[in-house]
């Protein structure tokens, strides 16, 4: 089996209404995204074309998620924010996200979902290739991993 990590970090502000404790404040992490991909053979010597791919995933992080807020569907706050014409991405369940709340969890769930995508729309996708692991952290003692079925 042959692997590759690709990593990516990107500056957004979120909040858990739905927790006790310090987070229902609005607050905001340097986040980092490392997406980890699998194949059992290569692909005339190569697993994932390194550029390509960080390309398309730096392009969606940088367009959906940084320097924006990252709100659950039911936040109070969406509202006054889109108002003000600011970035939001929203989490809700009835757009097929893991839950309707921001949690790091659910973020590296978003990743990976669009990091399948990011695989096919490569300009050689690698025919066995899959996307194995998402690691996203929050702050250098926060992180989740989503893990392939």
């Amino acid at each position: 089996m042959y692997a590759a990590q690709l990593t990516h970090t990107f500056d957004a502000a979120h909040r858990l209404p739905n927790l006790p404790g310090k987070c229902v404040n609005l607050h905001g992490h340097t986040w980092r995204v490392t997406v980890s991909i699998t194949a059992p053979r290569l692909n005339d010597g190569v697993l994932v074309e390194f550029g390509s791919f960080k390309h398309l995933m730096r392009d969606w992080i940088d367009t959906h998620l940084d320097h924006g807020t990252m709100l659950g569907a039911a936040d109070p706050l969406l509202p006054a924010l889109r108002a003000e014409g600011c970035r939001v991405f929203v989490f809700d369940t009835n757009a097929g996200h893991a839950s309707s709340w921001p949690t790091v969890e659910t973020v590296a769930a978003l990743i990976a979902h669009h990091a399948d995508r990011w695989l096919f729309d490569l300009p050689t996708p690698h025919p066995d290739v899959h996307i194995a692991r998402v690691d996203v952290a929050e702050t250098p003692t926060n992180t989740a991993t989503w893990t392939s079925a």
